[in-house]
């Protein structure tokens, strides 16, 4: 059928716990958009799951399981693995490694959720998944080109599809976080915004290593993920909403196909 619509969500625990206005506006803007998605599976990638150094971990247990307690919430989700999306990713993306864990199948063939795929997972019920490692590829073309690929594998599947790129801006805005303050934090989301607002994206995929390295964002290799997805697509991305969350910033947007 078809990729029905690709996300950016953060996945700051406020967005479920709701410590303050603006993470209640977030969490409003997730559930009105996610509860009209159709897709029978979630492609989710996230920059907390799996990392290997030189290639992108594609996990390919039967079930996936997760379960985080916050003060005043407790998640519990297991999901079936979609295999067959996950097989055809292993084969036709070179940069891709199957991942499994404690047995290739069986009740026991079961990967853990972390957290940075928890809470964006939350706002979407029960789906298959294909659970991806966030590449950490110094390579921003190679990350680019994953995202052309992954959009012609999906277009191309018999099922309907979206895809969750999970991630959280800068993380450098507050001197009382625990990665102290910067300026480039402030800039950094800003580029962020002003590519998804005007698509273009030119300034966020050159901007100056130091700049990452300064804000401390995790969501940078996911956008150019986004970006590589959208692009061939020729599809408009939408800003929805964006917040600093004490110290580090969360954006919600996304881009229907």
């Amino acid at each position: 059928m078809v990729l029905e619509n690709v996300y950016i969500i953060p996945h700051g625990d406020e967005i479920v716990t709701l410590p303050n206005p603006e993470s209640a506006n977030m969490n409003k803007k997730i559930k009105e958009i996610a509860r009209e998605d159709r897709s029978n599976t979630l492609v989710i990638i996230s920059p907390h799951s799996i990392r290997l150094s030189k290639m992108i971990g594609v996990v390919n247990t039967e079930y996936l399981r997760g379960r985080l307690r916050l003060h005043n919430k407790y998640i519990f989700q297991i999901f079936k693995s979609n295999r067959e999306l996950n097989s055809i990713i292993l084969k036709n993306i070179d940069l891709t490694e199957e991942v499994l864990y404690i047995t290739s199948e069986g009740k026991s063939s079961v990967f853990p959720l972390d957290f940075g795929s928890i809470i964006p997972l939350y706002f979407f019920g029960k789906r298959n998944i294909s659970l991806i490692g966030q590449s950490r590829l110094s390579e921003r073309k190679k990350l680019i080109e994953f995202g052309k690929k992954l959009y012609h594998i999906t277009m191309g599947y018999e099922g309907s599809v979206s895809i969750i790129l999970s991630a959280d801006q800068a993380h450098t805005h507050s001197s009382s976080g625990p990665y102290g303050y910067s300026k480039y934090s402030k800039y950094y989301d800003n580029v962020v915004i002003k590519s998804i607002k005007e698509n273009n994206f030119e300034e966020l995929i050159n901007i100056e290593e130091k700049i990452i390295e300064e804000a401390k964002p995790d969501s940078y290799w996911n956008m150019l993920t986004f970006y590589g997805i959208i692009s061939e697509a020729k599809s408009i991305p939408e800003f929805v909403y964006y917040y600093v969350e004490k110290y580090f910033g969360m954006l919600f947007a996304f881009s229907k196909m």
